[in-house]
């Protein structure tokens, strides 16, 4: 027949449903960089992972003393392009997704935008706002909406920019994951 569960385990066994579902709450310690990268690999071991995907190194070039480089074909919906760049010890710091379509308008991407910081807000918590500014730049109205999820050791931000000149529009949504 049943026997009887001691008071001291149901509670023991209370307690590790009740952690377990609080850890998975909890904000992880580090933000690590997309598509199985990790912080500090190698220009040699990103360029096997990009291989490895089926992905296209289209461009490398010196980025403020940083090589990066643009990889076109990872696959990730509405992913247009990736920047990668890497530090002085030519290793992984940063990784840049582009998201861009030219069917969107302007509200398709405050839903991207708005669906993203969702997420993140859900994995990491609040962000600090960075920028939230709608301006002139000469004949180019500029708006340019920005927010940071930092972690121990690792960052992540999420950038709305849009420039309209008359008819002339550009639009783009960017995720930078940052060491450090």
């Amino acid at each position: 027949m049943f026997k009887r569960i001691a008071p001291s385990t149901v509670c023991l066994i209370w307690l590790a449903w009740a952690h377990s579902g609080f850890a998975q709450s909890v904000a992880p310690d580090q933000i690590s960089p997309p598509f199985g990268f990790h912080w500090g690999e190698s220009q040699k071991q990103i360029e096997t992972v990009v291989t490895k995907a089926q992905a296209h190194i289209v461009d490398r070039e010196q980025v403020n003393g940083r090589d990066a480089w643009t990889v076109e074909g990872l696959i990730q919906p509405d992913l247009k392009r990736t920047i990668i760049y890497f530090g002085t010890e030519k290793t992984l710091v940063e990784v840049e997704l582009q998201y861009e379509q030219p069917n969107w308008d302007l509200v398709a991407y405050e839903e991207f935008l708005n669906s993203a910081r969702q997420k993140l807000e859900a994995k990491y918590g609040p962000p600090t706002v960075l920028a939230r500014d709608k301006k002139p730049q000469g004949d180019v109205m500029e708006t340019v909406v920005g927010y940071q999820w930092q972690q121990t050791g690792s960052s992540i931000q999420l950038f709305f920019y849009s420039a309209e000149r008359n008819t002339d529009v550009y639009r783009s949504v960017s995720l930078h994951y940052r060491a450090g």
